[in-house]
Order: structure tokens, then C-alpha cells, then sequence
């Protein structure tokens, strides 16, 4: 499954809706896909910003080195604790090494495939999950530049 194109093709149908389209493609990210309630597109952007950084930290392996920084530290827990995160992930022993679980399923309004919106939801194994969340970084990437 081509999961940029998923993205891609989601915030472009998205954005063309009228009424509160989003305007970037973190708000898109913080909407539709981490289901952030705001009615803020700045609030929106940042939270999904910081869920970004963090799907990046916890699939690349790299929690502790993330929460070295204080603020970044603040913002991994509270990710961790949000709905996105906190039914996917498990930690062992200790929350500051979380991984992705094993089995997930995930459902959003907000993915397409062309103009056909995907209403079923998708089961990943932490492997496909982890390609999903590396698409998902390598997306938002593109409002960095």
C-alpha cells in the first residue's frame, strides 16, 4: 500500500471541500489523521507537529534521545497520553522507551485513494504500522521546507 500517495490523495480531497478546509498539511495531519478537536489551525499545526516528532522518535527508536530536551519531554507525554498514541504503543518497563505494538488498526475520514475515501479500517502489523509512520513524517516534511 502506497501510503504517501494515501496522504497525499487525502489532503487534496480535504482541502478542496468547502467550509474549514485545512490550510496546511499539518492541520490535515492533526485533524484527520491524530484527530486533534482545536478549531484552531494553529493549535492544530502545532500538535500535530509535536505527535510527528514524537510517531518519528518512537518508530526510529530513538525516545530517549527525543526526551533529553525538557520541552520535548513534556510534549512526548503528553502524546503518549492522547487517544493516537496511547492505545498503540507499550512500554515495558518504563513509558520513555515506548514501541509500537505489534497488531493496530487505525480508521480515519481523511484517507483516500484517488477521489475514493477508505472507510474501512486498516489492520498493520508493527512493521507495515512503522512504513506508515515513516510516510507520515516524510509527508509533513513537505510544510518544513
Amino acid at each position: 500500500m502506497n501510503y504517501i500517495k494515501l496522504l497525499e490523495d487525502g489532503y487534496k480531497e480535504v482541502s478542496s471541500r468547502t467550509g474549514c478546509p485545512p490550510k496546511s498539511r499539518l492541520e490535515y495531519l492533526g485533524d484527520y489523521i491524530f484527530e486533534f478537536t482545536t478549531y484552531d489551525e494553529e493549535m492544530a499545526s502545532l500538535f500535530a507537529c509535536k505527535a510527528v516528532e514524537v510517531c518519528h522518535a518512537i518508530t526510529e527508536g530513538k525516545t530517549f534521545e527525543y526526551i533529553e530536551n525538557d520541552d520535548n519531554h513534556r510534549w512526548f507525554l503528553i502524546m503518549c497520553n492522547i487517544g493516537f498514541f496511547r492505545d498503540r504503543i507499550d512500554w515495558g518497563t518504563s513509558i520513555r522507551g515506548a514501541f509500537w505494538n505489534f497488531d493496530i488498526k487505525f480508521q480515519s475520514s481523511g484517507l483516500y485513494n484517488g477521489a475514493v475515501q477508505l472507510h474501512e479500517e486498516i489492520k498493520f502489523t508493527r512493521e507495515k504500522w512503522e512504513t506508515f509512520m515513516r510516510a507520515i513524517v516524510t509527508f509533513a516534511s513537505v510544510d518544513s521546507k
